[in-house]
């Protein structure tokens, strides 16, 4: 209950912070919207009573006399009516602000969070349901909070007009409407927990439409005929969620019936009740419609405030998902003493370095130590699996490792900032990206604060082999690539490669990383850029991260890793003499072109 109150405290606090001005006019319109009903049902019982003394005592006069009750309560009326409007305006908008406001904060957070956590299906979890409640459900506690107030301002009012009549009547509407309270609240905590168990299946029904929907696995699901398989594990786990809430959903209204029933009830007295008193003449046809508006009125209170009591119940346990993620811990920080990183001047090195991804019991670095000097080109060799792209997430303190260090010219990386670590790197990673935007964007994206980036765009573009196409294509640098938008171009994915490529060589960075960074490119575009790859990488230091030998071969120092550990360290000359698992591989690749 403590960990709601907070949770509800901190979501009022977010409203507020997203649109200050917004929410005190939600507010205030919220207040002044109370009272009126009271003001017209005043002024409606005056108008009968008037009407029906006209009426008795001289009939077919003028109604001079009540023209201005008619009048007020057409200005009360349309005021109600223009309230109403206007605040659906004033949730609109301030529901935009927040909305905005919401996804600020949870972007801001998911870009900061550790890569480790992209390992966790728990991670997952958290981020769907942040995802899902985040961007509307702090508004709908405002929302709730000001009906409930609302509501429970116009119950008082309402219930002090029916204690005038008698106060067993205000009783009956109050007490007649608690199993409503009870049921609301109580079916609310049950839906909760059951979306909350159920995140994992609605992820893996979400998996599944996207399988059948996304242009990605498009080609394979017809090639291979798999749409009526994909169609039949989407039903099944879709349905397996919906029917269990169809099922609570059915208990609830069957219970539903039995409240409705105790209100019918009250009802009922009710109207006995003002019938009786109406005909023995205790009370005017103006009081009898004043106090069965007044009743009327008040069960559309309790059944408003029910709704936001409920409501608020209800966000109170959804809106903890998201400061559950909101508050997730980023480890990866800077550790005190802080040092300051500046360009490369003498070498990064590794020591007993180790690291095991969460929920494997083999470590996939396992206690390696090495050094790469400042401008050398280094390479890593091995078969699939052994560690060499997790290494370059080491190396970029995208992973803080289990033991072991990294030292970036002698300096702990830990101790350093990493973003600013960060910038002094750039990598072509194996599973690069593929931004829809325009092309020049797509290399810039490099360094997004470089200032004069026109002449350093072609440059990059060059090197790599794609200026020509760039320059050919309908808006040149400004065509949009991809497929998702209009007007656009797709690429090849060899040219996609190309850009991938480009955007590294635009980050005038000290570091440079390539993993697999010709795996699509053609054989002369392949060989123009390594046949210049000295110049090319001229002054950074390099590590390069390919199966392709021929290519590793340029390197200074060649490094093959196996089963998380190194094993041969050498130029190419040095590993051939030494006859182990490099000279294997690379005769094994070399002799398919020798026959």
């Amino acid at each position: 209950m403590n960990r709601t109150i907070k949770y509800f405290r901190e979501a009022i606090k977010l409203v507020w912070q997203s649109a200050p001005g917004w929410a005190l006019t939600n507010f205030s319109i919220s207040l002044v919207r109370s009272f009126l009903p009271l003001v017209l049902i005043w002024l409606l019982k005056g108008l009968i009573d008037g009407i029906t003394r006209a009426v008795s005592e001289a009939p077919q006069t003028s109604i001079d006399n009540i023209i201005w009750l008619i009048v007020a309560v057409v200005i009360v009326w349309f005021l109600d009516e223009a309230f109403t409007d206007f605040g659906n305006f004033v949730r609109k908008k301030q529901s935009m602000k927040l909305e905005a406001y919401m996804y600020n904060l949870l972007h801001a957070k998911a870009v900061k969070l550790d890569l480790i956590n992209f390992e966790k299906p728990e991670y997952f979890d958290c981020l769907a349901r942040a995802a899902r409640e985040a961007p509307w459900r702090p508004n709908s506690i405002l929302n709730n909070l000001v009906s409930m107030v609302r509501g429970l301002l116009s119950l008082i009012l309402m219930a002090g007009v029916l204690i005038t009549l008698h106060w067993t009547i205000a009783v009956l509407l109050l007490v007649f409407n608690i199993p409503g309270i009870w049921l609301r609240l109580h079916y609310a905590g049950v839906l909760y927990n059951f979306q909350r168990q159920q995140t994992p299946e609605a992820r893996k029904t979400s998996y599944f439409n996207w399988l059948l929907t996304g242009d990605r696995p498009s080609r394979e699901i017809r090639l291979f005929g798999l749409g009526n398989y994909f169609i039949s594990l989407f039903r099944k786990s879709f349905l397996k969620t919906k029917e269990e809430e169809i099922r609570i959903v059915k208990k609830r209204a069957l219970i539903e019936l039995v409240s409705d029933l105790f209100k019918a009830a009250a009802v009922l007295v009710t109207l006995l009740f003002i019938a009786s008193r109406t005909v023995d003449g205790t009370i005017s046809l103006g009081q009898m419609a004043m106090f069965l508006m007044a009743f009327r009125q008040g069960m559309v209170c309790i059944k408003d405030l029910l709704g936001s009591v409920a409501g608020l119940y209800e966000d109170s346990l959804f809106i903890g998902d998201t400061f559950e993620f909101l508050n997730l811990k980023e480890n990866i920080q800077a550790v005190q003493p802080v040092v300051l990183p500046e360009a490369l001047k003498k070498s990064i090195s590794a020591d007993n370095l180790s690291f095991t991804y969460p929920g494997n019991l083999i470590s996939t670095i396992d206690n390696i130590s090495f050094e790469i000097k400042k401008g050398e080109i280094m390479a890593l060799v091995g078969p699939n699996g052994a560690g060499k792209s997790t290494l370059v997430r080491l190396l970029c303190r995208l992973y803080d490792p289990d033991s072991g260090s990294i030292k970036y010219d002698g300096n702990d990386i830990k101790n350093m900032d990493p973003e600013q670590y960060r910038k002094f790197f750039s990598v072509v990673f194996q599973d690069f990206m593929l931004y829809n935007l325009n092309a020049g964007e797509n290399i810039r994206l490099g360094n997004i604060d470089e200032l004069n980036p026109d002449e350093k765009l072609s440059s990059a573009a060059s090197i790599t082999g794609i200026n020509d196409l760039i320059r050919n294509l309908p808006n040149g640098y400004s065509t949009l690539i991809g497929n998702l938008f209009d007007d656009s171009r797709e690429l090849s994915w060899g040219e996609w490669q190309k850009l991938a490529l480009a955007r590294a060589l635009f980050r005038d960075a000290p570091v440079l990383i390539l993993d697999e960074p010709s795996s699509a490119l053609d054989a002369d575009t392949e060989f123009d850029i390594f046949s210049r790859f000295r110049n090319i990488v001229k002054g950074r230091t390099t590590i390069l991260i390919s199966h392709r030998f021929s290519n590793v071969s340029l390197a200074d120092r060649i490094m093959v890793l196996d089963k998380g550990k190194i094993i041969e360290s050498g130029t190419h000359d040095e590993l051939m003499k030494m006859g182990g698992m490099y000279f294997n591989m690379y005769s094994k690749q070399t002799s398919r072109f020798t026959r």
